[in-house]
């Protein structure tokens, strides 16, 4: 069963990886002007966003098994849709489809493993969130070489994302795994419980997320305006992800995982980011870059953890909520930060992430004995 929800993960990695690459040939070919470059980002986002609301809570009613299947075969079929397309249109509606299967896929599966492997969920959904950096990084490498090397179309990371989910389809459809006694019997609307404190985990998620795409987006630019070594810029992105999947990946196989890692790794960032601030030499901003991504990964994970722990009878809701908040975040804040970049300077925007940092962190550990 993990190897499953891995395999999904993985896959689910290579789409995200793989359409930002795309994103300019599918415009080129299909005909969209500079204003429609956006678009298909916003649909995709929004799309990731709202669908598990609405599924998240009745994969809690009817069981995770039964929604992962159904939208995992939505995510082929909008894989299919933009692999096929010859229109704006066509494409768009494929993105939205895509996004649908993606956003309710990843959520469902996060929320089973809670609900299946208790005790040891904050270290698996680790290791899920590190095969999804995997597939992220390799993907764009991957489809270069197809698209350069063997003239392929950049419709052939769509093609790959469509086959490889379908395959994996049946295990879902033929494993053992559903929701426990409990959840099959409920009948009545389950109440959340500690819904302030859950409020409170989700403005950090989307607080936390915020920061993260803040510093993966604004990366090239701190080398290319600041640093005036716009060459480094790549090299920083991948080792940003690359300690992200690093970092994911050993917490993943630690056995007992420290209860306050969270606040530990909130209070890390922080500092990582007041070396950044001052630092002005290329190659130890490098090692910088790469220390804040080792920081960031296991944070989300372990929110999350933390979220639904207090639900564990609404998993599916509470992780529906959570992903809502991601998309928040990941929308609102770079935009913020990039307006304070523009008008004050990257200290100036780093010490705005810096205190977002510290007051995540703060809020976590003052409320720890209740988590």
């Amino acid at each position: 069963m993990l190897f499953a929800f891995y395999a999904i993960t993985f896959i689910l990695g290579l789409e995200f990886g793989g359409f930002q690459l795309a994103l300019l040939r599918a415009a080129n070919e299909l005909g969209f002007d500079g204003s429609m470059m956006g678009l298909p980002i916003t649909i995709q986002f929004l799309s990731i966003s709202l669908f598990p609301l609405i599924f998240g809570p009745i994969s809690d009613r009817i069981g995770k098994k039964k929604i992962i299947a159904v939208f995992m075969a939505v995510f082929v079929l909008g894989c299919f849709l933009v692999w096929t397309s010859e229109t704006t249109l066509g494409f768009l509606i494929g993105i939205f489809v895509l996004g649908a299967g993606f956003g309710v896929t990843e959520c469902s599966v996060t929320a089973a493993i809670s609900d299946i492997y208790t005790e040891r969920s904050e270290s698996i959904i680790n290791l899920c969130q590190s095969y999804l950096c995997v597939g992220a990084i390799v993907s764009p490498l991957i489809l270069q070489v197809l698209m350069d090397e063997f003239s392929a179309s950049w419709r052939v990371g769509f093609f790959i994302c469509m086959i490889t989910m379908a395959v994996i389809l049946p295990m879902i459809l033929y494993s053992r795994f559903s929701q426990t006694p409990v959840l099959e019997q409920l009948r009545e609307k389950i109440k959340l419980e500690k819904p302030l404190l859950l409020l409170g985990l989700i403005i950090c998620f989307c607080i936390y997320v915020g920061i993260e795409s803040s510093v993966a987006f604004f990366i090239d630019t701190v080398f290319t305006l600041e640093m005036n070594f716009p060459e480094l810029g790549a090299y920083a992105i991948s080792l940003f992800w690359a300690a992200m999947w690093l970092g994911r990946f050993i917490i993943g196989h630690i056995k007992k995982i420290p209860k306050n890692i969270v606040t530990f790794s909130l209070f890390a960032m922080s500092v990582v980011f007041v070396l950044i601030l001052f630092c002005r030499q290329e190659y130890v901003m490098l090692v910088l870059f790469f220390a804040s991504g080792l920081a960031c990964s296991c944070v989300w994970p372990g929110i999350v953890n933390l979220a639904i722990a207090l639900n564990r009878k609404a998993s599916g809701k509470v992780m529906s909520y959570l992903n809502l908040g991601a998309g928040i975040g990941g929308m609102l804040i770079p935009l913020l930060n990039g307006m304070i970049m523009n008008l004050s300077g990257m200290s100036v925007s780093f010490l705005f992430l810096i205190i977002l940092s510290i007051a995540t962190g703060a809020y976590i550990l003052k409320n720890q004995k209740q988590l």
